[in-house]
């Protein structure tokens, strides 16, 4: 049983408190996706969720819908979907969700929970004063979750393709855009700006049922920093890193994409960072599969931007080099475990990870090459293939 036999493991039942945008895990566990704050209980093999008398029939219908059914497959639990009135909450205490919760465990005589890390914490001070023991879970309280299933895959794939399309979209404008005397990118008599790439990566998202609101366009010296969204001007013969990571609308799943472009001709070192990353992202995927240490993946990458000759460190308090981990996983999460970096961890069947070396050096600007991948049996394959052009 894919939950039950995890939760077993476990010596308190699970307490979630909050809404679908701010805590995927009760998404997970429910197929329900909550747009106002919900309470989450499970104990032992069974699920309860309390949530607004007027999300009482949605939260029933999702939850018990053939899509969830196919997502959890194996499982064989349903879910008991409850209102603050149904558990006699008066009217005064029916906006405050410890009460929800306080009134559910009592109900259920659950005296100690596992809460993850970001749980409410004046939500937490409210159970202890009412003798509820709380204890933050050191360990991810689905540890099945890393592991999608062929429902997951192909819903985290409809994103990813969307990121793909988006990205060809992107690349093919500032393919086709001119270079002025000043070097600086334009179409027709305006300047080809981030803002602007960003709005047409944005809406063929749109198009596709996807959103996401951080895209990143990042020319020259902005894209030295690997969370900079990037604005203003795009220059020709600078790294353009543009990062996209759009979570589907309908079903709540992510991908994530990004490439390095340089319109025009890039300096002998822009082009030994590329074939650098290029090569790290090659040395990680080779030993990709399951069995293997998440942190081996990230000191193959990082071994291989070494032996090219780029150092890791820190000048003036700001970092430079290969300063991320390889990558991350994807799903209902935009980052989620498996963590790709020196952190403890194996990799399985069935991860979906990013795989994304980058370099970055504040005279220079920054390379970044990011792929999502899902890990089988004998290693692993591309969800939607994308690519890599440096030079447009």
């Amino acid at each position: 049983m894919k939950l039950g036999k995890n939760m077993k493991k476990l010596t308190r039942s699970v307490l979630l408190v909050g809404k679908a945008s701010d805590c995927p895990e009760l998404e997970y566990a429910t197929g329900f996706r909550a747009v106002d704050p919900v309470v989450f209980v499970q104990s032992g093999e069974r699920q309860y969720l309390v949530v607004p008398g007027l999300e009482v029939g949605r939260a029933r219908r999702e939850s018990d819908s053939s899509a969830f059914r196919e997502h959890h497959s194996t499982v064989n639990w349903q879910v008991e979907v409850l209102s603050p009135k149904m558990l006699g909450i008066t009217d005064q205490k029916r906006s405050r969700l410890s009460d929800w919760a306080l009134k559910l465990l009592r109900r259920l005589d659950v005296a100690a929970v596992s809460v993850p890390p970001w749980f409410p914490h004046g939500v937490a001070e409210r159970l202890e004063r009412a003798g509820v023991k709380v204890s933050v879970s050191k360990e991810d309280l689905f540890p099945d979750r890393a592991v999608k299933t062929l429902y997951e895959i192909g819903k985290i794939t409809q994103s990813q393709q969307a990121a793909v399309i988006a990205m060809r979209t992107a690349m093919a404008l500032i393919a086709d855009s001119e270079i002025d005397r000043n070097g600086y990118l334009r179409n027709g008599s305006k300047f080809v700006i981030s803002e602007d790439v960003r709005r047409v990566i944005e809406k063929v998202l749109v198009e596709h049922d996807c959103f996401c609101g951080e895209t990143i366009v990042a020319g020259g010296s902005q894209s030295a920093d690997p969370h900079e969204r990037g604005n203003g001007p795009l220059r020709a013969h600078e790294p353009i890193v543009m990062d996209i990571f759009p979570r589907h609308l309908e079903h709540g799943y992510w991908g994530d994409l990004t490439r390095t472009v340089v319109k025009g001709r890039p300096s002998a070192m822009l082009r030994r960072m590329y074939g650098a990353v290029k090569a790290a992202q090659n040395a990680a995927l080779t030993c990709l599969k399951p069995h293997v240490k998440c942190a081996t993946v990230h000191r193959r990458a990082a071994q291989e931007v070494k032996r090219r000759g780029f150092r890791t460190g820190t000048e003036k308090g700001r970092p430079f080099g290969f300063i991320h981990g390889t990558g991350h996983g994807v799903g209902l999460a935009i980052h989620e475990g498996p963590s790709l970096g020196l952190a403890d961890g194996w990799l399985k069947a069935g991860n979906v990870v990013t795989i994304e070396p980058g370099l970055y050096y504040p005279d220079l600007g920054g390379i970044r090459i990011e792929d999502t991948v899902v890990v089988t049996p004998e290693g692993w394959r591309y969800l939607v293939p994308c690519e890599k052009k440096f030079e447009l």
